[in-house]
């Protein structure tokens, strides 16, 4: 008894220690803090790799098996004990060169990303012909909203500027010693491994689900994309076009009613309608875009929640967006990206869980269902009932209905593409690593990428060429994005569950527990399917998904009206959004707001006013 009591102990105190090392260091470099960033991602890199040391010790693993084997400890002890073997047992390598094969990735990763940040990203206006420094996030939403067709097509170009670079710096070395580390293990290339390790499914099973989805969408996707050529004319499928196009004017119409300076506000009063509570967790908030600020939303969790002990112990967890104050469509997509590390913070702050094996998120908690909680806290954001309460413009007014039904007549036709669009990235990226070492170049790889963009968007290439999404490039985020397909499903059963049960999601105060109960609670205890069971009576499917993806414009307006219709029998929230965490706004060093002394309240009008100072400075 004495024995597993001190080993649960020590495995707790050793692995927050390293795990929050790790993190605050991931911090410092990922939002640009340090003086000299080429150290910052070097500390990184060392935590990094002392904490795999911890986790891939295989005499750990050994010992915990054979002390479970023994019989010793309470039941909750031996809870305990099971849930550190499965971590132990998803990152342990028992080979000594595969450990140091592993230290030389994160390094080699850690160089990637140095190279990455210095890049000379932007565009060359084609006006001037001067090049303006951009940033990806900055170059993505001139896709979307510039009306200028040639601004676009430099702000395309400018992405598509990130393949060959980082081709050339250093990834498809990165890729090799992947491979070469998975191999080593026994598994068939780096996504194979990932994928056991992480979702605990093999790739067949996967990308089985995967080319099912490709297949049912596929016929509707063809019929639309000829529509829309007919309608657009030549030219409207190039990449820099498409998207534009597809919003035509809606993107503009639609800004004024999500302005950034508000998305606290929103944030704070929609989560707290449905019943979310982040169980007295520290959140810090970074959310503007800057120089040498990685440019991608995250949630990461420095502090575990777990009882420690019998004694809660609160998550601290950091998130951040990019928005760019002022920018056509930058306040929507922060907007977006807000709900979704919001949702992936409330998941992570809620596991009632015995240790803090159970609470971390990483392997083995499957990707799937870590983004199952985000992605359905930002699909609200396009529902019409939601539109009509929360989205206001400066003067308060809402969304009009026929503004919600055009931006759904734009957008519906095409919502099977988007599901494809999806699938371009781990389609693409399982290529990469099944291309034989001797014939990975950078041609190779260009040659298979744009085979799978063609295959599945239907476009002549990707308006977001697949080597400019950054998680291909992070050890962490690599083989990771089936994980976002598979959770769209997850978060369509979910949607069609309380639609069914309760009418309505905007300000159902019965959502915020019901996940809490059934998807966060358990944390990875609890396989992915059994959290869908738990809730929704049904495992993992794709057909809410699909039929979603189907789904008529005419039909999805009148779904819209009826919503709308439905709101006045929903109360809307009043008063103070009581979210239980200390909220911290920061950007970069300097602190923006906070909870702490005034409430709620008083920390999101002081972001309103900073965001619209920046907004002044900026014009």
């Amino acid at each position: 008894m004495e024995e597993i009591r001190r080993t649960l102990t020590e495995l707790k105190d050793e692995y927050l220690r390293l795990h929050t090392r790790k993190e605050d260091r991931f911090w410092i470099a990922k939002m640009g803090l340090a003086d000299d960033p080429e150290r910052a991602q070097r500390e990184l890199g060392e935590a990094e790799i002392a904490l795999n040391r911890f986790l891939q010790d295989p005499e750990r693993l050994s010992r915990l098996r054979d002390l479970e084997a023994s019989g010793a400890g309470s039941d909750e002890e031996r809870k305990i004990l099971r849930g550190w073997i499965a971590m132990f047992a998803a990152h342990g390598v028992e080979d000594p060169a595969a450990r140091a094969l592993s230290a030389r990735i994160v390094e080699a990763e850690a160089e990637l990303q140095v190279a990455r940040g210095k890049m000379d990203l932007g565009f060359v206006d084609p006006e001037s012909g001067a090049r303006v420094p951009a940033s990806s996030v900055k170059l993505s939403t001139m896709l979307r909203t510039d009306p200028d067709e040639r601004r676009r097509r430099a702000a395309w170009e400018g992405l598509r500027s990130i393949e060959p670079f980082v081709l050339d710096h250093g990834f498809l070395d990165v890729v090799r010693m992947r491979n070469r580390f998975a191999r080593m293990q026994g598994y068939a290339d780096y996504y194979d491994y990932r994928l056991r390790v992480v979702e605990r499914m093999g790739k067949d099973e996967v990308f089985g689900r995967l080319e099912d989805l490709a297949a049912r969408t596929e016929a509707h996707t063809r019929a639309e994309l000829e529509k829309f050529e007919k309608a657009h004319g030549p030219g409207s499928l190039e990449p820099w076009n498409f998207g534009f196009l597809r919003m035509g004017t809606v993107a503009r119409e639609i800004d004024p009613y999500f302005d950034f300076a508000d998305a606290i506000g929103r944030w704070g009063r929609s989560f707290a309608a449905l019943g979310v509570k982040y169980r007295g967790a520290t959140l810090t908030l970074d959310l503007v875009d800057r120089k040498g600020k990685y440019e991608n939303g995250f949630m990461h969790g420095p502090g575990p929640a777990f009882f420690d002990d019998g004694v809660w112990r609160p998550a601290r967890i950091n998130f951040t967006a990019n928005a760019i104050p002022g920018q056509v469509g930058s306040g929507l997509r922060a907007m977006q990206t807000l709900f979704h590390e919001g949702g992936h913070a409330a998941h992570f702050s809620n596991i009632l869980a015995p240790a803090p094996c159970f609470s971390q998120e990483f392997a083995p908690t499957s990707v799937a269902y870590a983004e199952t909680q985000s992605m359905f806290m930002d699909s609200l954001l396009s529902d019409a009932d939601w539109r009509t309460r929360y989205a206001r413009d400066a003067a308060g007014r809402q969304m009009p209905l026929e503004l919600i039904e055009k931006a759904i007549r734009e957008e519906q036709p095409l919502r099977a593409w988007d599901v494809r669009a999806m699938l371009t990235v781990p389609f693409a990226e399982r290529a990469i690593y099944e291309i034989p070492d001797d014939e990975l170049t950078p041609e190779r790889v260009l040659r298979e990428i744009r085979a799978v963009e063609r295959r599945l968007t239907g476009l002549p290439a990707a308006p977001r060429p697949i080597l400019a999404v950054p998680h291909l490039l992070a050890g962490e985020s690599s083989a990771y994005y089936h994980a976002y397909v598979l959770a769209e499903m997850a978060v369509h059963q979910t949607r069609a569950f309380f639609l069914e049960r309760d009418g309505h999601l905007v300000d159902n105060p019965r959502i915020g527990p019901d996940l809490a109960a059934h998807y966060w609670a358990p944390g990875n205890a609890v396989p992915f399917d059994d959290t869908l069971r738990s809730l929704t009576g049904r495992p993992l499917s794709a057909d809410a998904l699909v039929a979603e993806c189907l789904l008529g414009a005419d039909e999805a307006c009148a779904r819209a009206r009826r919503q709308v219709e439905r709101l006045a029998s929903i109360p809307p929230f009043e008063g103070v959004p009581a979210l239980d965490a200390t909220i911290r706004i920061v950007h970069g060093r300097e602190t923006i707001a906070t909870t702490e002394g005034g409430g709620f309240p008083a920390a999101a009008a002081r972001f309103a006013a900073w965001v619209d100072g920046q907004i002044r400075a900026a014009s």
